[in-house]
């Protein structure tokens, strides 16, 4: 006997799309909400969930014409305006987030994500204690947010709060114990204080959870460390061990580089020239990196005059948010001895 084809009832198809995005297809998902609109071009629900695929796709226009169709039908919907928020941010358009972000927290003063997202939006906007003031208010909602957590540290270090940072860190970390940024992070500022086992630990945790191609962050580190210890030496040796075998990688090219900057395989100018690179103008934080490095180890050469002037370049051209920047801004400090 033939079975008779029958057709799927919108919130089917809403389950089958939501499953298929769980499961990472985004093109079938996109397809089933595509058939719910057909069927129901008043489903606020199918126009949000096309929208949150198509922000993940990158295919942010799409995903705020899709959620400004949602706010048309339904001018009340917080996750419309939040995740309109989100791909508005993607786009750079920092004005359009910070509307969309506050419209969401005004219907739904509750809403976690808005308010770190709008933390995120001020943070960009060197806003750092409004930003902080958003991520409290997400921590005050949900204490068990560990990216609450992580974000609130971000912006209490640019405020040059480095205590309550690592306090930050620590609870990030507390709350999701594989968190490699917050690691990281937290070793930077244990380097700033001195706390060189502490800054150790981190970054050997660091390496622990990170396959070998994506370590050359916490390797770089540990050489700082290591060197301002003025154990450089076996250090250079592990490092550039490590930046040969990751070199080829694809992932992570301008760290190993940094890695063959630090270890005597790359000389200064050719390091500088390829951080002012066309490929490096799509990161600017190359520069200033760049600059801190370099500074480094005029420094640890003797060279005070040559690595004071290259940390300020860095502070001159990056942004408190880089690890670079409160290394640079710590070894401009006046010496204590």
């Amino acid at each position: 006997m033939a079975v008779l084809a029958v057709a799927q009832k919108a919130p089917d198809l809403m389950a089958q799309a939501e499953d298929k995005k769980h499961h990472g297809d985004f093109k079938g998902a996109l397809g089933d909400y595509s058939q719910a609109i057909a069927q129901d071009p008043n489903s606020v629900k199918a126009y949000i969930g096309r929208a949150t695929v198509l922000s993940l796709e990158g295919n942010n226009t799409a995903a705020i014409k899709d959620d400004t169709r949602a706010l048309t039908l339904d001018p009340k919907n917080p996750i419309a305006y939040s995740n309109r928020g989100n791909a508005r941010m993607m786009q750079g358009d920092l004005s359009g987030a910070l509307t969309d972000y506050t419209e969401a927290i005004a219907l739904d003063p509750h809403h976690v994500h808005a308010f770190i997202n709008r933390g995120n939006v001020k943070n960009l906007q060197k806003q750092y204690g409004a930003a902080l003031e958003d991520y409290s208010a997400a921590i005050a909602l949900d204490p068990k947010s560990a990216v609450a957590f992580y974000d609130r540290a971000g912006a209490k270090r640019s405020l040059g709060d480095y205590e309550g940072a690592r306090a930050d860190y620590s609870e990030a970390i507390a709350l999701n114990p594989v968190d490699v940024p917050a690691y990281i992070d937290r070793a930077v500022l244990e380097m700033v204080q001195k706390n060189w086992a502490a800054a150790s630990a981190d970054l050997d945790k660091c390496l622990s959870l990170l396959p070998p191609e994506k370590q050359a962050y916490p390797r770089i580190y540990l050489w700082v460390s290591a060197a301002k210890q003025g154990q450089a030496e076996k250090a250079t040796t592990e490092l550039a061990r490590a930046t040969a075998a990751g070199a080829n990688s694809l992932a992570e090219t301008w760290g190993w580089q940094i890695g063959q900057f630090l270890t005597g395989q790359m000389d200064e100018k050719a390091f500088l020239a390829s951080a002012s690179s066309a490929q490096a103008k799509k990161d600017k934080s190359q520069k200033a990196k760049a600059f801190y490095f370099v500074g480094l180890k005029r420094a640890l050469a003797g060279d005070k005059i040559g690595a004071a002037k290259f940390f300020h370049q860095c502070l001159t051209s990056g942004n408190p948010t880089l690890h670079e920047y409160t290394l640079a801004l710590e070894e401009l400090k006046p010496s204590k001895t």
